[in-house]
């Protein structure tokens, strides 16, 4: 079982408020009823930010229930931003210029295992793709 919740207790296309802990609830609930034998993943936010995605929910307190975590690692910039900026959308580390600290791959894995989950559990999700933009 693979988890995509975008975005629990934030802010994407649409809000949640379901709280910081409704995550790890989720996740509880399906390792009881998968057991220990059939793998329990998750994609997640990869916002290494200040008050971001990440600090809005308790994933060091979930991990004891999942094998491993898919942080989504790119997709930081898009054309999905009418206004931009124009930028790289996987970069691997912060650069001079970047437009949002913390929106890129070292910040998100940083904060990650700074917070307590094992390097073992997490995962590079990797966009082998390009991004464009027209009219900018």
């Amino acid at each position: 079982v693979d988890i995509d919740w975008e975005w629990p207790n934030a802010c994407g296309l649409t809000c949640d408020t379901s709280g910081r802990d409704a995550y790890g609830n989720l996740l509880s609930a399906l390792r009881t009823k998968f057991g220990t034998g059939n793998l329990v993943t998750s994609a997640i936010t990869a916002d290494g930010s200040d008050g971001g995605k990440i600090d809005a929910v308790d994933y060091a307190g979930a991990a004891k229930y999942l094998d491993w975590y898919n942080p989504m690692t790119y997709d930081f910039f898009g054309a999905w931003d009418a206004k931009g900026p124009t930028a790289p959308h996987s970069p691997l580390t912060s650069y001079t210029g970047i437009p949002q600290q913390g929106f890129n791959t070292d910040a998100a894995i940083s904060k990650l295992k700074g917070l307590g989950i094992p390097s073992e559990k997490l995962l590079l999700g990797i966009g082998f793709y390009g991004r464009g933009w027209t009219g900018v």
